[in-house]
């Protein structure tokens, strides 16, 4: 068989410095604790947004020590709760831009292309992918279309059905506009995100969108509430595959015990 191309990802660890870390490190060092130890290791690892809690320079570099077993390279994206030029300070991260400027940048992962780009917005919860964004995505997918694409950001480009994790998302417009442009770009075979703390999966055009649950804490579904109910959750990371044929299939895994 072919030798496989395998991004793995994990999401939102909301690592803090002080009360309450020991949980989200250990949940975070269990994931990267499986990931060394898988048998077809990956070629990169997706850690697509809110790495910290707070946005604090000392929970980024945590979060790096805690992520430094991984031999293969690490690629981050920001989440709402994090900083987007304390994360630059404890991770690198590819593209150009000043300071406070969006996270944007494309990088192989063995035969895979990995596109991040960024849809936070300073000091809020919910999403964003304005014009500059959307342009620069189009761009980044026209220069390369033939190679199999992953886009990666943090807010997923679909409603979830969970009214309160719904109104930290991405406007309707914002969808449509990123439907747009995966429509006229088939080489990608996935847009992946995080956010939503769940495992759950969607269409956008004719995109599968891929929900990474977060590594320690999980969003109940209760889709009336009012506001968004978090519980403990198993560790856990997804695994994107990139088969000999070009197709893409997603497994998602629990942490076992140490």
């Amino acid at each position: 068989m072919a030798a496989l191309s395998i991004l793995a990802q994990i999401s939102d660890p909301h690592i803090v410095v002080g009360p309450g870390d020991a949980a989200r490190s250990d949940a975070l060092a269990a994931v990267v604790r499986d990931l060394v130890g898988l048998a077809a290791p990956p070629d990169a690892v997706l850690v697509s947004g809110d790495i910290t809690d707070d946005g604090d320079p000392r929970a980024y570099e945590r979060a790096r020590q805690l992520l430094a077993p991984l031999p293969m390279p690490v690629h981050v994206l920001p989440g709402n709760h994090d900083v987007r030029d304390a994360l630059r300070a404890s991770f690198p991260v590819g593209g150009r831009g000043g300071p406070g400027a969006p996270v944007r940048y494309a990088v192989e992962c063995g035969a895979l292309r990995l596109v991040v780009c960024d849809t936070t917005q300073p000091g809020r919860d919910d999403g964003r992918l304005d014009e500059a964004s959307l342009e620069w995505l189009a761009a980044e997918l026209a220069a390369d279309p033939e190679t199999p694409t992953i886009v990666a950001m943090h807010h997923p480009p679909l409603l979830t059905g969970i009214a309160a994790m719904d109104a930290i998302g991405l406007p309707a417009a914002d969808r449509a506009a990123l439907a747009e442009i995966v429509t006229r770009s088939p080489q990608v075979r996935r847009i992946t995100v995080g956010h939503a703390h769940r495992t759950a999966f969607g269409l956008l055009g004719a995109c599968p969108v891929v929900i990474c649950p977060g590594t320690n804490m999980r969003v109940r579904f209760e889709p009336e509430a009012s506001e968004i109910a978090v519980e403990p959750g198993p560790p856990a990371f997804a695994l994107h595959v990139l088969l000999p044929g070009g197709d893409v299939v997603t497994h998602m895994q629990a942490a076992g015990p140490e």
